[in-house]
């Protein structure tokens, strides 16, 4: 028997979920900007720490929302695990951003460049995947994001063993090796989490499809 509700669910956690995927392209755009046009660094990684504040604040209110709202649009676990799982993707993006600085990188690498464009690329995606959350009819497009989004973390995973074995090969400069070792850790990290959000979709798309 299907279900009855008296009142509508909740549609500003589909608001927020886009805002919070709007603000992560925004930083995405950033870091590849960073790894791009290298100048101006700290400006730069001063504004996307600015943008990991306000998917603080986005997280903020999706909580303060859940726990006042009596009907909501999906379980209240899986609303959790997806702003949370958004929010350690930002993390991410700051955390690899602020490396730059701490290790005073001279210039990015094109490794470092090839993985600044898959995070860029799977922003995207999943921004453009949160669009069709709101309605059964658009799941499988949010499903064909998701393919998108593996193959990315896949891409990322290539990438960094490609990245670590040039580094290596230059193991005379151990301090080059183990700053550009955690760059690239933690920029093909990032990948992994927006894979982490893809893997709530796919639960929220077959739990509600």
């Amino acid at each position: 028997m299907a279900k009855f509700q008296f009142l509508p669910a909740e549609t500003k956690f589909y608001d927020w979920f886009e805002k919070a995927t709007a603000n992560l392209v925004e930083a995405a755009d950033a870091l590849q900007d960073l790894l791009d046009n290298y100048e101006h660094v700290e400006r730069k990684v001063a504004h996307i720490t600015e943008l990991e504040h306000r998917g603080d604040f986005i997280v903020h209110e999706v909580m303060h929302l859940l726990m006042h709202t009596l009907i909501i649009p999906l379980d209240s676990e899986d609303i959790e695990r997806l702003i949370s799982a958004l929010d350690d993707t930002m993390d991410a993006i700051e955390a690899a951003a602020v490396r730059m600085v701490i290790f005073r990188i001279e210039a990015p690498t094109e490794r470092a460049r090839q993985l600044g464009q898959l995070i860029r690329s799977g922003a995207t995606e999943l921004h453009e995947a949160m669009h069709n959350l709101r309605e059964k009819k658009n799941f499988r497009l949010v499903a064909e994001h998701i393919k998108e989004i593996n193959t990315i973390e896949n891409n990322g995973d290539r990438v960094l063993r490609e990245a670590l074995v040039d580094i290596v090969s230059h193991k005379d400069d151990l301090f080059n090796l183990i700053r550009w070792k955690e760059i690239y850790e933690m920029l093909e990290e990032t990948t992994d989490r927006m894979e982490d959000v893809a893997d709530v979709l796919q639960r929220v798309v077959i739990k509600n499809g």
